[in-house]
């Protein structure tokens, strides 16, 4: 069955900002629609004000033809929209299995079905290829595999229409990435709605159909995902070519003297990384979930001991064994997971 999804005329005010301003737009089932925006164009507000987080203002939601209200994200789920944060919405205590199908864990003889539910949810994980189990609390789990949880509990949704993305592959690893995209193309050989948020271009290319361009709280238009060049999405986001937003800068102009330097940093974790930092760069730390970035970022904090190697700030030696001691040097790290409260922060 082919779904739709219609947003008419959707205001939605907060204090001295006009979050949307009379968005109207369809989106259609067996094809995924990618919002794309600057931050702050209404994208992750408008998925709110559908899954019954907000309220709009004014405007209406039609789910295939009929008015679709929700008070709460409950009355949502009910009728068949899920949305999938990049915030984790998850019990941290419970297992996969409990994550999944809580609030509707099988029963038998009015009694929980454990074992049911164990067997069941480890069939999805192994429709997504996940090397975890059903019975593993989701506390042990990494950030990346806690987001899959997230997205396997809507997928296990029997009365599922409408299922939107917001920002889903921030911390997934590109295998797990591409697992996502297998089951998104399974919901949308469903006939599924399908609502992709993101930034990262090359992904919208690759899994979406068509791309709905908002900015400053306005639906701009929809336009073909595969055929469209990426210029014309970003002149249609923000109002300009990309070149008129980049051709001034010069990057070499502000990098000064050498700021840190790690030379041969081993923990537990990594070993011998060495690299240097000189004032106004910015050095970026790519890789694969479960690389290193992270533990090198600890142990250059004191949160993790290191076992080797040595840290100069600005030529002195640093021989930090806590991150209070790193920030009485102006050294901080935000952590990967900011919902929780750190002893590194």
């Amino acid at each position: 069955m082919q779904y739709t999804l219609e947003f008419k005329n959707i205001t939605k005010y907060f204090p001295g900002v006009k979050a949307l301003d009379n968005v109207s737009f369809k989106a259609y089932g067996g094809e995924v629609l990618a919002f794309l925006g600057e931050n702050g164009a209404g994208k992750s507000t408008l998925l709110k004000t559908l899954n019954g987080d907000y309220q709009p203002d004014e405007g209406e939601y039609w789910l295939d033809g009929s008015l679709a209200h929700f008070q709460s994200p409950h009355e949502a789920i009910e009728a068949g929209v899920s949305v999938i944060y990049q915030e984790r919405q998850i019990l941290l205590e419970l297992s996969v299995a409990e994550n999944i199908y809580l609030g509707r864990m099988p029963t038998r003889a009015g009694l929980i079905d454990t074992r049911k539910a164990n067997t069941m949810a480890q069939r999805i994980i192994d429709d997504f290829g996940l090397p975890i189990k059903a019975t593993t609390k989701v506390k042990d789990l990494s950030i990346a595999y806690q987001q899959m949880v997230e997205i396997m509990k809507a997928y296990s949704r029997e009365n599922l229409k409408v299922i939107c993305f917001d920002e889903p592959t921030a911390s997934l690893s590109d295998a797990e990435i591409d697992s996502l995209f297998a089951i998104i193309r399974k919901l949308k050989s469903e006939g599924k709605v399908i609502i992709y948020v993101s930034h990262r271009m090359s992904e919208i290319r690759t899994i979406a159909d068509k791309v709905a361009i908002f900015k400053d709280g306005r639906y701009i238009d929809t336009v073909d995902a595969k055929t469209t060049p990426e210029s014309q999405w970003i002149h249609m986001m923000v109002g300009r070519d990309l070149g008129d937003i980049y051709a001034e800068l010069d990057r070499n102009k502000t990098i000064g003297e050498e700021l840190l330097r790690v030379e041969n940093l081993s923990s537990n974790l990594v070993e011998e990384v060495s690299f240097t930092l000189h004032k106004g760069e910015v050095l970026g730390f790519s890789g694969l979930v479960g690389a290193g970035r992270t533990e090198v970022m600890r142990a250059i904090i004191g949160a993790d001991k290191m076992t080797g190697g040595e840290v100069y700030l600005e030529g002195k030696k640093l021989l930090l064994h806590s991150p209070h001691e790193a920030m009485k040097h102006g050294i901080v790290l935000v952590p990967e997971d900011r919902n929780e409260l750190h002893p590194i922060c």
